[in-house]
């Protein structure tokens, strides 16, 4: 009974927020979604209480909710990026279904930073398995804190989905920043339910896009940005 009340009352405020056309190709885009990696261990929600990892970290976690296609591709459109010669950083990857995105975009290498050790390994395992099925991927797994993760030297293209608070964020920040004065480079910064996009607009980096509330998903309170440093 839980179960179905659950359901109705997420079809209840879908319908409130989005309206029945918006819903019915939401719920469509999802199936298709769902049924193209039913073999992939991607959807299930995870709160930031049923995490492993360090529990100084986990403070300043946030939920693992699967990227969404349509909103990935969507930050992306049209800005004429090399990613061909891009290395993609996920901050905060889960389970690595942003990165399965990146790959699909052309990206030269995808790299998923993730503090939760199981979310760490299930990364590790769909993105072997994704690998396997497109005859090789190039991909990396690092299991770290984020605000302790040591920026490569030819990173140019790092993505958030709300991953974690303004602090983490911020020391996340300040590493990108210490390896571009190493290794000056033009960037892309992607921020998907941007609830603290002031602490990148700090650093005053150019903002290239934005997509406020009312075209993503209702949920994603922030909106979403891309920045760029060129």
């Amino acid at each position: 009974m839980n179960i179905f009340y659950k359901i109705f009352n997420k079809v209840r405020r879908s319908l409130k927020g989005r309206g029945i056309i918006n819903s019915i190709l939401l719920i469509t885009r999802r199936y298709l979604q769902r049924l193209k990696f039913r073999k992939f261990d991607f959807f299930e929600l995870v709160e930031t209480h049923e995490m492993d990892g360090p529990e100084e970290v986990k403070l300043h976690a946030t939920k693992y909710e699967a990227s969404k296609p349509m909103f990935f591709k969507k930050m992306f459109f049209n800005l004429n990026w090399p990613y061909q010669d891009s290395t993609f950083i996920d901050f905060g990857c889960g389970k690595g279904l942003s990165l399965v995105f990146a790959s699909e975009m052309g990206f030269k290498k995808m790299i998923g930073v993730e503090f939760a050790p199981v979310l760490a390994k299930t990364a590790v395992e769909n993105m072997k398995k994704y690998s396997a099925k497109k005859g090789g991927v190039n991909f990396e797994i690092i299991n770290i804190d984020a605000g302790k993760y040591e920026i490569p030297s030819d990173a140019d293209c790092f993505y958030f989905f709300n991953p974690f608070d303004a602090i983490i964020l911020d020391q996340v920040m300040q590493n990108i920043n210490k390896s571009l004065e190493i290794t000056p480079r033009k960037i892309l910064i992607v921020y998907v339910n941007a609830l603290h996009n002031e602490v990148i607009e700090k650093y005053r980096f150019e903002k290239l896009r934005f997509v406020p509330v009312e075209k993503l998903d209702i949920y994603y309170h922030g909106g979403a940005y891309v920045y760029t440093n060129q």
